[in-house]
């Protein structure tokens, strides 16, 4: 008896350190990569290797040029016919391009159409005018003028969706009106984080945060308990973003918290979350007006309404899509579209300084507004 209980114990050790042994350890690592999409794109993930981590960094840089190379509207690359190629050939004739370029264009058309027209691919000739301003401004300190109504409305003759002709089958490319511009600008990057992200999770990568200039995509939750104090006790195992504070005018610094540079936190498994704001792109005239990149198509001038909406869902291509479309709305439209949307939420700060959140977040245990005062 003695024996078998000897053996027994022996055989449970055994299978303790087989189970120990084959246990992972797992260690965080960050890395950065400047450049794609004229931004920092963060990258973390709990990972077993050095290796391991490398091999998704080469991934998910890789896909990001490609993308941004694909979908530039203002060079051209050698062997690559992109959305400047297209775009230099308006009037003259279709280009054939990649799948990924004929998805995106596709799919902004369809979200045009059934979603919300505040977001048109074919506005480019009006964007184009304020990024020229907007450059010229920037060689000047930031101060610029502003271009004329007339300057505007001649250019907005030209922004049809229908210019905009796709043949499936050649896969190419055709816009019919010499003056018109496709601009993927509100679009391309959040649908190219998605892309990587659904590669990522093909490769078998089971946790991250992939972050690229406002558009934020999730998977999975930390694989070690991060330490210390946080506003939301979710944090320490799964992963919070925040919203970006402006940091400026009504939003210059928070009561509760002076240091902070969010004005909000989100617990994350799965969603992505998608910024836009009139505090990253914009320049000024002599007196002090701000002039961002979110052009309203009906006024033909920078949105008024906001300082930033934040869109949360699964879908970052759909994000960021949103993200634009309602900082384009007055905010009852906005939450009528976002409320009529399922798996889809929202964040705005208003200018005043304070902050509405969708029907969905109220009362939800997963984010946490730093300033409560700031409620409305």
């Amino acid at each position: 008896m003695k024996l078998k209980k000897l053996v027994l114990s022996l055989l449970s050790l055994s299978m303790m350190m087989i189970m120990t042994g084959c246990s992972k350890k797992y260690e965080l690592m960050n890395h950065y990569i400047t450049g794609p999409f004229d931004t920092i794109t963060t990258y973390m993930s709990y990972v077993s290797s050095e290796d391991e981590f490398n091999e998704q960094c080469d991934y998910i840089e890789e896909q990001l040029n490609y993308y941004d190379q694909l979908f530039d509207k203002y060079n051209t690359y050698n062997g690559m016919n992109n959305l400047k190629t297209v775009n230099d050939n308006a009037g003259k004739k279709a280009i054939e391009v990649d799948q990924p370029l004929i998805d995106l264009l596709n799919l902004s058309i369809e979200r045009n159409q059934k979603i919300s027209s505040k977001v048109n691919i074919a506005f480019g000739s009006v964007i184009n005018i304020w990024h020229d301003y907007r450059e010229e401004a920037e060689s000047h300190d930031g101060v610029g003028t502003v271009p004329s109504d007339e300057e505007l409305e001649n250019a907005n003759q030209h922004t049809s969706i229908d210019s905009i002709e796709i043949d499936e089958k050649k896969k190419t490319v055709y816009i019919n009106d010499a003056l018109a511009s496709i601009d993927v600008g509100a679009t391309a990057k959040g649908y190219a984080i998605e892309l990587i992200k659904d590669g990522l999770i093909e490769m078998g990568v089971d946790n991250f945060l992939l972050s690229g200039g406002g558009n934020v995509a999730s998977h999975g939750q930390r694989k070690i308990q991060k330490e210390g104090e946080f506003y939301l006790d979710d944090c320490a195992d799964k992963f919070c973003v925040g919203i970006e504070s402006p940091q400026d005018g009504n939003y210059a610094a928070s009561a509760d918290d002076p240091d902070s540079e969010n004005e909000a936190v989100l617990v994350v498994q799965g969603e992505s979350i998608v910024t836009s704001g009139d505090y990253q792109r914009f320049y000024q005239d002599v007196n002090g007006v701000r002039y961002h990149h979110l052009i309203d198509p009906e006024t033909l001038y920078p949105a008024v309404h906001f300082r930033s909406v934040s869109i949360i869902t699964e879908d970052s291509g759909l994000a960021d899509f949103l993200s634009s479309a309602v900082f384009l709305m007055e905010y009852e439209e906005g939450l009528k579209l976002v409320n009529s949307l399922d798996g889809v939420e929202a964040i705005w700060l208003l200018e005043d300084g304070k902050i509405k959140m969708s029907d969905g977040l109220k009362d939800n245990d997963n984010v946490y507004i730093i300033e409560k005062s700031r409620l409305n």
